[in-house]
C-alpha cells in the first residue's frame, strides 16, 4: 500500500483516532493537510486521500471541509476570599480574551452566589474588556460544579441537531468552599457531554490557603477540574500564588488561539473499510497523492 502512493505522504492512523461506524463498515477522522511548507490546503479532494486498513485499501466517501469556530466560556470564583485578587483575575482575562482571534466569541460568568452572566457570547473585544471591570466579590460560596454542568448543557443545546463549534471552557477557581448541591448523575452527564461534543476544558486552581476542622478544602473542585481536563484534552494548573493568575490566562488565551488556527481550517474523512473487512479494526493509514502534502489525523479535530 504505501509503495503504491508514490505522492505525498502516507501516516498511521493512532488507535482512537477514528469514530467506526459498525454498521455500516464506515470510519470517519478529521485531517488537517498543509504543505511542506506549512500552509493550509484549502482544496483537498477526496479522489486525492487515500485510506488503508493493514495493506488493503478502503475508499474515501467524502471529504467536507470543516471551518468551526471555537467559542470560549470562563467561569470565575468570585466567591469568599477573593476580593483582593479581583484586579490580577481581570489583568488576565483581559489578556485572554485580547489573544482570541478576530471572530471568536467569548462569554463571561461568576460562580457566586450562583453561576451569572456578566457577558454573553460576543465577539466584541470591548464588551469583554468591559465584563471584566464588573467583577464583584461575594462572601457566599461559589459553585463551581454547577457552573459546568450550565456550561455542558448549552454546549448540548447548540450543537445537538448539527456541530457548529468546538467549545473551550475556561475555569478560575479556588480551593475555598465549594456551594454546588448536584447529583452525580448530573456530572456524569455533564462529562460525557464535554467529551462527546468535543470541547476542552483548561482550569486554573488557586490554593487559598482556607481551611475546616470538617472537610478538606478544595476537595471536590480540584478532583473535578483534574478530571475533566485530562478526560478532555485540557491544561490543568495548580498554583499557590495568585499573582501567576495574569501570565496564566494569557497563555491560556494564546493556547486557544493557537487551536482555533488549526481547528477551524480541516476536513472531515469518512471512509469505507476495505472489502470483506470484519470485525476488529486493524492497523489504519491514510494519505494524500497530491504531492507535498502533509497530514495531521484526529479523532474529534481538536488540535494535538
Amino acid at each position: 500500500m504505501v509503495n503504491r502512493l508514490r505522492a505525498g505522504v502516507f501516516v498511521l492512523i493512532a488507535a482512537g483516532a477514528v469514530t467506526v461506524i459498525y454498521a455500516q463498515q464506515q470510519v470517519a477522522f478529521f485531517v488537517a493537510a498543509t504543505t511542506q511548507t506549512g500552509e493550509t490546503v484549502t482544496d483537498l479532494k477526496a479522489e486525492e486521500v487515500v485510506f488503508a486498513e493493514g495493506d488493503k485499501r478502503g475508499t474515501v466517501v467524502r471529504v467536507v471541509p470543516v471551518n468551526w469556530p471555537v467559542k470560549v466560556t470562563v467561569l470565575v470564583d468570585n466567591g469568599v476570599g477573593t476580593g483582593a485578587m479581583l484586579s490580577l483575575y481581570r489583568t488576565g482575562l483581559k489578556a485572554l480574551f485580547a489573544a482570541l482571534p478576530t471572530g471568536v466569541e467569548a462569554s463571561l460568568l461568576t460562580l457566586a452566589p450562583q453561576p451569572r452572566w456578566l457577558v454573553r457570547p460576543t465577539n466584541d473585544r470591548v464588551q469583554l474588556a468591559r465584563a471584566t471591570e464588573r467583577l464583584a466579590p461575594d462572601e457566599s460560596s461559589p459553585r463551581m460544579v454547577e457552573g459546568l454542568i450550565e456550561a455542558a448543557k448549552r454546549v448540548d443545546d447548540e450543537n445537538k441537531k448539527e456541530l457548529t463549534y468546538f467549545p473551550v471552557i475556561v475555569i478560575l477557581s479556588t480551593t475555598g468552599p465549594e456551594g454546588s448541591t448536584t447529583q452525580a448523575r448530573l456530572v456524569d452527564r455533564m462529562a460525557n457531554q464535554l467529551a462527546n461534543y468535543p470541547a476542552r476544558v483548561h482550569v486554573i486552581m488557586l490554593s487559598n490557603g482556607a481551611t475546616s476542622p470538617t472537610q478538606v478544602m478544595g476537595a471536590r473542585q480540584v478532583q473535578l477540574g483534574k478530571t475533566i481536563a485530562d478526560l478532555t484534552g485540557g491544561r490543568y494548573e495548580a498554583i499557590a500564588a495568585a499573582s501567576a493568575i495574569p501570565t496564566l490566562l494569557a497563555e491560556y488565551g494564546a493556547m486557544i488561539a493557537e487551536a482555533h488556527n488549526f481547528q477551524s481550517r480541516q476536513y472531515m474523512v469518512t471512509a469505507e473499510r476495505p472489502a470483506g473487512a470484519t470485525g476488529a479494526i486493524g492497523q489504519l493509514g491514510a494519505g494524500s497523492t497530491r504531492p507535498g502534502v502533509k497530514f495531521t489525523v484526529t479523532a474529534q479535530g481538536l488540535k494535538p
